[in-house]
């Protein structure tokens, strides 16, 4: 009798422990980051050494903030091994992970106000690589668009940041900028001291791309202006060309040029045209156009006279320069 009293006594100390050693898991669970461990799912009432135990297994992933993954009571037993002994599991786990939605359309307003600021003139911004949403790591305490790029056209990288309770959040976008407008389009040869009118232009449709070299003068801007220039039907008017931009005639190697007061020594270093390189000669005279092969005896910029040899007769011709590698000819 005595040995059956010490039995039964040491069976109902055994149950009270095991009682005590139960655990349970929750059926709905939030979690920040992608791993999921099986310490997570744990409510409050596990002795540290189960949760330690836990937290060594490895439960699955969710990749994305806002998913979810849901797991039986089957899957889970495979996973925990011997553990699940110890813990009351409910039939189905439904895990969430944590994240808050930050909107396409609040992001594409702050990258317009950035390439607006600088101009009045409406610019065409390429918004289509900014995501419809973004998905951040957590509730967002605080996010904000900014750039390095100082262009205003051309490609310009933006950065997307935000604070969250789950976490930093950074992205980059390339956003497209350029510019449409209608440029003065020359028909016909203009000579230096000509009025520009309606009559020798006509509007064609120009899309900037760059910030970089000079842009052509809109067909509104150039009408009623003087050239200081020749210049050749089929090309665009620029400020450069103007008669304001011209100082006086100046002597460079024995042919007479035209200076600008926006030339430096390293323009005038530089010419479009060098000496010895090969050109076209045109000659325009109302419906005939001849194109004619030359090669410079001297070099030069636009608007400048230069001589060539005509490479047909080997004879010496004099035209001006309209463009890279095309010198016009022009009557006095």
């Amino acid at each position: 009798m005595g040995l059956a009293l010490c039995s039964n006594a040491g069976a109902s100390i055994n149950a009270v422990k095991t009682s005590d050693a139960v655990a349970s898991f929750k059926s709905t669970v939030l979690v920040n980051s992608s791993e999921i461990k099986a310490d997570s799912l744990i409510k409050n009432d596990a002795d540290q050494r189960l949760r330690e135990a836990l937290a060594a297994v490895q439960i699955g992933f969710i990749p994305n903030p806002l998913g979810e993954l849901v797991i039986d009571r089957a899957t889970l037993q495979k996973k925990l091994g011997n553990l699940i002994r110890d813990i009351a599991v409910p039939e189905k786990i439904t895990i969430r992970r944590n994240g808050s939605i930050l909107k396409g359309t609040d992001v594409k307003e702050k990258i317009v106000q950035f390439c607006q600021k600088n101009t009045d003139t409406k610019l065409d911004i390429d918004l289509s690589r900014v995501p419809t949403n973004m998905v951040l790591p957590g509730n967002a305490t605080s996010w904000d668009v900014t750039t390095a790029s100082d262009n205003t056209l051309g490609m310009k990288l933006f950065v997307v940041t935000a604070e969250t309770d789950g976490g930093p959040f950074r992205q980059l976008i390339q956003i497209k900028v350029s510019r449409a407008f209608e440029a003065a389009q020359l028909t016909r040869l203009a000579k230096p001291g000509e009025v520009i009118t309606a009559s020798m232009l006509k509007a064609k449709k120009v899309v900037l791309k760059s910030d970089q070299g000079t842009i052509p003068l809109s067909y509104e801007e150039a009408l009623g202006k003087s050239l200081g220039r020749f210049k050749s039907a089929g090309t665009m008017i620029r400020e450069i060309d103007l008669a304001e931009a011209v100082t006086e005639p100046c002597e460079m190697d024995g042919v007479k040029t035209i200076a600008t007061n926006k030339a430096g020594p390293a323009e005038k270093a530089n010419l479009m045209i060098k000496p010895g390189s090969s050109v076209d000669f045109l000659v325009n005279s109302g419906n005939l156009s001849l194109k004619i092969p030359a090669k410079a005896v001297n070099g030069g910029n636009p608007g400048d006279e230069i001589t060539l040899i005509n490479l047909q007769n080997k004879r010496r011709i004099k035209g001006v320069v309209t463009e890279k590698g095309t010198v016009e000819y022009a009557k006095n």
